[in-house]
């Protein structure tokens, strides 16, 4: 067993990723922008694992929702969570968007 190492759980508690067991590679990143949406067509992914997710990429003193990630087919999309209000509890914020992948 290794003594570092990234494990992603799905919401049953089903490992989707372990870095200690299988040979990854970051294949997509982006800064998505605070209330914006957006996507991406990876057609090299087509057939293929990965695992894409969302962290805060502002200054995390101030709270804020990241985008949810997601797959479908060769098409990554990020979708702002939150409001764009100034002074909102729960606003947006900036995203780093990761796309691992293996075969």
């Amino acid at each position: 067993m290794a003594d570092y190492g990234l494990k992603i759980f799905d919401s049953g508690g089903n490992v989707t990723l372990d870095l200690t067991d299988r040979i990854t590679r970051l294949r997509y990143s982006v800064i998505a922008t605070a209330g914006v949406s957006d996507s991406i067509v990876l057609s090299d992914i087509d057939g293929k694992n990965t695992c894409e997710f969302g962290i805060e990429a502002d200054d995390v003193s101030v709270p804020g929702l990241s985008h949810l990630v997601s797959r479908s087919g060769t098409t990554i999309s990020w979708t702002y969570r939150g409001t764009t209000i100034p002074g909102d509890p729960f606003p947006s914020c900036n995203t780093l968007v990761l796309v691992f992948l293996w075969d």
